[in-house]
């Protein structure tokens, strides 16, 4: 016990020792060096030179929310990402007094562009009223009825080259009053070398029957033909026609619940047997159904007047292509509408494009073997031929699928028909622009 504190006085007398000698040292170097360079300070820092304030003490300061989100901002800023950077810059201050003052003018410009618009929509239903009013009095030429169909949206291929020629005419030759001139129907379906003569395909279908479903399940698959078919029977209401069924491939897309009764035709034997078998497996219980072999253009022939029954939905699914005269089954299917029935079709022909009209043209005899159709036909040629009125026209996979709704000429649209443009903003526009000038 003695000895641990015999050893603790020997370590502190050494230690008091040292510092002693330290303190002894430190002022003989003083004694050498100017008083006025240096001051001593009794810290234990040491020396410290004139006029340098002694070290503080480093105190952490607690930061502010808004110090916090300024520094993450900066680094942002400085960020090496250009999407990090450019999203910092659209926050900035700077940036948004300058979006306001852009964003102000693109408003003054859409005002500008928006009445501009309406002037001309205007102009069109003002002009579109006088030739429709000409059109009912029967004193109207050619060139104003191609007028109208332009203002509605309704050219086809050779209604524009007739157009073009009248504007050459009206241009170049300083002709404005158009009357009694009547220029050559540039038909599409006659004058193109590449659409193959029509034929009977009663035969080939019969063939073709059994493998018919196999063989074309995945052409339809690629380019989603069964969300078309849904569309084409989601129409079906009441008494229906569905014209060249074939082997029943829109069976599956039938709401039974919307129909009264149903009758299918087609000319091939041996597909409306495979029709028949298909509908007994999915609607074993109805019976108002019919299978009718039988042509399209013949179709007024099957019955007399007072035995034809009239429809309200008539369907077919490609049967144009296939038809001796498309023109005339399209008339017959009119004649069978009841009061507001409706004529609804699925068909291809020639698109909007003139690479793809040049793919179809140049494998239309492949088709046509394959097949058995003619998929280069231009539809809108046979629709306006037939004397039909177009309700709904709409045309995907690049213009060459044809979704159609005719109905009767003079019959009326049903208000789910009237499209948002018409009901809303059409018949409005020239009230509102009227308004706008007395104003």
């Amino acid at each position: 016990m003695q000895s641990q504190r015999l050893s603790i006085l020997v370590k502190d007398l050494r230690s008091t020792t040292f510092a002693k000698e330290a303190l002894r040292r430190q002022n003989s170097i003083l004694r050498f060096i100017p008083k006025r360079n240096f001051i001593q300070t009794t810290t234990r820092f040491g020396i410290f030179h004139k006029g340098t304030p002694p070290p503080q003490k480093i105190v952490n300061k607690i930061k502010t929310k808004e110090e916090i989100a300024k520094e993450i901002f900066e680094k942002q800023l400085n960020s090496p990402n250009r999407f990090i950077r450019w999203g910092a810059i659209a926050r900035s201050e700077k940036f948004t007094k300058g979006m306001t003052k852009y964003l102000i003018i693109a408003y003054v410009v859409f005002l500008v562009y928006g009445i501009s618009i309406m002037k001309k929509q205007y102009l069109k239903e003002k002009e579109l009223e006088k030739l429709e009013e000409k059109l009912e009095t029967g004193g109207i030429n050619e060139y104003e009825t191609l007028r109208i169909k332009e203002l509605k949206g309704k050219l086809r291929t050779r209604d524009e080259l007739k157009l073009q020629e009248y504007e050459r005419m009206k241009n170049e030759e300083k002709i404005d009053n158009f009357d009694g001139i009547t220029l050559p129907n540039n038909d599409q379906n006659k004058l193109n070398k590449d659409i193959v003569p029509p034929r009977d395909t009663t035969s080939f279908y019969d063939s073709k029957a059994e493998q018919y479903d196999k063989d074309i399940n995945f052409e339809e698959k690629a380019i989603r033909m069964g969300s078309k078919r849904k569309w084409l029977m989601r129409h079906c209401k009441g008494d229906v026609l569905e014209v060249s069924c074939g082997t029943g491939r829109n069976i599956p897309y039938l709401n039974i619940e919307n129909i009264n009764s149903i009758t299918f035709l087609d000319s091939s034997k041996a597909m409306i047997d495979i029709t028949n078998k298909k509908f007994r497996q999915k609607f074993p219980a109805f019976d108002k159904v019919a299978f009718v072999q039988g042509r399209a253009e013949n179709l007024t022939n099957l019955a007399s007047d007072k035995e034809r029954v009239k429809y309200d939905t008539i369907v077919e699914a490609f049967g144009l292509c296939s038809h001796e005269d498309p023109v005339r089954a399209l008339k017959n299917f009119s004649s069978l509408l009841k009061p507001h029935g409706r004529l609804v079709l699925l068909e291809h022909g020639r698109g909007r494009y003139s690479i793809i009209n040049k793919i179809l043209d140049k494998r239309s005899v492949k088709r046509l073997e394959t097949w058995g159709c003619r998929w280069n036909l231009d539809i809108g040629e046979i629709l306006d031929d037939s004397g039909l009125e177009i309700v709904e026209e709409k045309r995907v996979h690049w213009g060459t699928t044809w979704c159609i709704v005719a109905k009767q000429k003079g019959d009326i649209k049903k208000q789910d028909e009237v499209g948002f443009f018409e009901k809303y903003i059409g018949s409005s526009i020239k009230e509102k622009y009227e308004n706008s000038k007395e104003g």
